[in-house]
């Protein structure tokens, strides 16, 4: 009984969000958005800061217009051209409760101009989290995920000022 009002507490581990968006444009157009060595990589085609960290080509930061005081290090795991990339992110300084965030993008061809690009996030949160506050950070992580796969949609289909103008009015 005396345990009936404690605050519950959130699970443990990495949260993961699986969402799926049809583009149409061929997995071959769509992989360059992605992959933050190419020049028409989608944050940097919407006018952010994107640089590497050393010379291997698998570590950069991203510097975003909107937060200059916020660097995003990225650091590729997986890249198959046309296929799957894949990255590992840490904001600096911290954010909010966020701990760590991993996204997988997987790209499968729908035929000749179209394409089904899979986005995966795995985000890891601070520990100790009463389940309301994880619900919280559950909930703004998932809307991140759905804004970004909309975003290469819009991108890869209509180009990089449809993007821009995007981000200019969705606040999240």
């Amino acid at each position: 009984m005396f345990g009936l009002f404690k605050p519950k507490r959130a699970p443990e581990g990495p949260v993961c969000i699986e969402l799926d968006v049809e583009i149409a444009k061929s997995a071959h157009e769509v992989y360059p958005l992605i992959d933050w060595a190419d020049d028409r990589n989608a944050k940097r085609a919407t006018g952010h800061m994107v640089a590497p960290l050393g010379t291997d080509g698998r570590r950069w930061r991203m510097v975003m217009e909107t937060m200059p005081d916020l660097a995003f290090d990225y650091e590729v795991t997986e890249g198959q051209p046309g296929r799957v990339y894949a990255f590992t992110c840490s904001i600096q300084p911290k954010v909010g409760r966020l701990v760590s965030s991993s996204e997988r993008y997987t790209l499968e061809p729908l035929g000749e101009d179209r394409c089904l690009l899979t986005l995966l996030t795995e985000a890891e949160f601070d520990a100790g989290l009463r389940q309301s506050e994880w619900l919280c950070e559950v909930q703004m992580m998932t809307a991140a995920t759905q804004s970004a796969s909309q975003k290469f949609r819009i991108q890869a289909e209509a180009g990089a000022a449809a993007a821009k103008a995007l981000d200019n009015h969705t606040v999240i």
